[in-house]
């Protein structure tokens, strides 16, 4: 089994370090791979050494989640498990990662309409929302971004309207038109200094993505 060209040693002869085991989980995508992290998960695919704790298992739900492999049932399973407020945030993490546009939906929801949720489930949620290979999915939130923002600025504590600004940017939609709708919004009048260097960031970010593509193209 390998993959992106790293090769993995028979279990009996290999205990793989936590940052690999990680970077592993997160990178999965293939059946092979996903049944693997799912074999971490209950036990059928065991690494001698290796310890699959709490925060681990939650790492592995959330990435089969955001990879459509698994769905609400192995998220509740395993907040029943771990039915702690850390293990609340973990799962609605889980459920903002899916690739569906229902899961997408509702985090919209949460995190723009629900002033109830603490600052700590709202940025898990917000982290989750975002997935790479879901960009088809994300694109359809660009402009209701920029519609939400002003009201978001206006109404919540500087924590929680800072979080939106920087970490529900479609930095995953990478195209001209995302930076066109970020110019547009900075071409507006009374656009708050934090906002303005906040999404300046997240512009430079989606230029220098795009100069890589293009660089890439040329030389391929």
């Amino acid at each position: 089994m390998a993959i992106r060209g790293i090769g993995i040693p028979p279990r009996s002869a290999w205990r793989p370090p936590p940052s690999w085991t990680r970077a592993f989980i997160g990178a999965a995508k293939s059946q092979e791979h996903l049944a693997t992290v799912r074999g971490l998960l209950d036990g059928a695919v065991p690494f001698e050494g290796l310890m699959v704790d709490t925060e681990l298992r939650w790492l592995i739900v959330r990435s089969l989640a955001a990879a459509g492999a698994s769905g609400e049932d192995l998220i509740a399973a395993e907040l029943e498990r771990d039915p702690t407020d850390r293990g609340s945030r973990h799962a609605a993490a889980a459920r903002a990662a899916r690739p569906v546009l229902e899961a997408k939906e509702e985090a919209w929801r949460i995190v723009v309409e629900d002033t109830s949720q603490p600052l700590a489930t709202t940025a898990e949620i917000m982290g989750g929302f975002h997935q790479f290979g879901q960009e088809e999915l994300l694109a359809r939130f660009v402009d209701r971004y920029f519609q939400a923002l002003p009201a978001v600025w206006g109404s919540r504590d500087l924590p929680d309207a800072l979080a939106f600004v920087e970490r529900m940017y479609p930095r995953l939609v990478i195209t001209q038109d995302t930076i066109d709708r970020t110019d547009g919004y900075l071409g507006g009048e009374d656009v708050p200094a934090p906002v303005r260097r906040l999404l300046l960031e997240g512009k430079d970010s989606l230029a220098r993505a795009l100069r890589t593509r293009a660089a890439d193209a040329a030389s391929g």
